[in-house]
This record gives structure tokens, sequence and C-alpha cells, in this order.
């Protein structure tokens, strides 16, 4: 799993910081990755992660 870095621990902006870096395309494919990872692990069934796959893909077709 991905995590902050130690230096922004201290930091008051950190979580300003990170939620304007997961609004953009970097932010979706954390999403995707960590989707694809709760779907192997079997949290997530294929339905639910083939439209939760679909949702983020219509998501970044509009950001463009």
């Amino acid at each position: 799993m991905r995590s902050s870095p130690e230096a922004c621990f201290a930091c008051g902006h950190k979580t300003e910081c990170l939620q304007t870096a997961m609004s953009g395309k970097k932010g979706d494919a954390v999403r995707e990755e960590v989707l694809d990872r709760a779907y192997e692990a079997g949290m997530v069934g294929f339905f639910e992660r083939w439209s939760r796959k679909k949702t983020l893909h219509k998501k970044a077709g509009r950001k463009k």
C-alpha cells in the first residue's frame, strides 16, 4: 500500500496536499491499483470491480 512520506506528517497542510494529489490522474491510478488488490484478495467481486473501474474510466474521460 502506498503511504505518505514521513516529512509530510509534521506539515499542517498534509491533508489538503494529499487530497489535491489524489484528485488528479495519478490519484485515479492509485484507486484502480487498490481496487485490483481488493479483487485479488477476494474482498471485491468481479461485477463490483468492473463497475468501479468503469466509473473511474468515465471520470478520467471527463478530465481530459
